[in-house]
């Protein structure tokens, strides 16, 4: 579905200036879960926009579909780290995820359809009259999911959207992406720099390395479908954590 080949990015007019992306080489298959974890300031937002076709890398190629990114590619959506700035405050909830929807050349009523549909598949069926900034933080967030599942993408970036809720409805929001996903069959590529998020979420989980290249790639091998207590107690997935933790170590975890 997606494929990364020798990505690099380097801000500023000089190409062998010091870069956020460096080298960076992995591919994703049709309807995979992949998490990418690292420190912040590794690179992983950049390379989110480099893949989304919102910056232009410095060099290498990204391939979506055996078609090179060279702008925000049709099938592609990003739901952003930061939902109240993503979201238009004075539109109300139905107008926000309705919005890209005007690129899609959908009539009034697809739209209509297309959206009361994502409100319903995110627990919001009740509040597209409402403003965002009447909801709270995690409802917000939810808004932001909606509105990508309206456009209908076949993969979904994700740059640490549940952040900065807490850990109650983070694991809720959690648990309601693995449903989408599921129902929607749709290829995820979600950043976080959390462990036990990502063990929780992946099939596979690429630790990078500053700047953004993979040092290690593990493949997550717990059942599903999960849940927030039964999963977590799985001698598995404290396996999984350590290795990770370890990964994340430059000097306890050699490339």
């Amino acid at each position: 579905m997606l494929e990364v080949s020798q990505l690099r990015k380097v801000y500023g007019p000089d190409p062998d200036g010091e870069p956020a992306v460096a080298g960076l080489d992995f591919t994703v298959n049709d309807q995979e879960f992949v998490c990418i974890l690292g420190s912040s300031g590794c690179g992983k937002t950049t390379m989110l926009r480099c893949l989304s076709g919102l910056d232009r890398p410095t060099a290498g190629q990204v391939t979506l579909r055996d078609s090179p990114v060279t702008g925000p590619p049709e099938e592609m959506a990003f739901v952003f780290q930061d939902y109240s700035r993503s979201l238009l405050p004075w539109m109300r909830v139905q107008r926000n995820v309705a919005f890209p929807l005007r690129y899609k050349g959908l009539s009034t009523q697809e739209a209509k359809e297309a959206t009361d549909e994502a409100l319903t598949a995110v627990g919001l069926a009740g509040s597209g009259q409402l403003y965002p900034w009447q909801l709270s933080g995690g409802m917000q967030q939810r808004v932001a999911i909606a509105r990508a599942l309206a456009y209908k993408p076949r993969v979904l970036l994700m740059d640490e959207p549940f952040a900065s809720v807490d850990a109650q409805t983070r694991a809720g929001l959690e648990d309601l992406l693995l449903d989408i996903w599921q129902r929607y069959q749709i290829t995820v590529l979600f950043v976080t720099h959390d462990i036990d998020e990502a063990v929780y979420l992946a099939d596979r989980v690429l630790v990078l390395q500053a700047p953004a290249s993979v040092r290690r790639s593990v493949e997550v091998s717990l059942p599903r479908p999960r849940d927030q207590l039964e999963t977590k107690q799985l001698p598995e997935f404290g396996r999984l954590r350590a290795e990770l933790y370890a990964a994340l170590d430059a000097q306890t975890a050699p490339a």
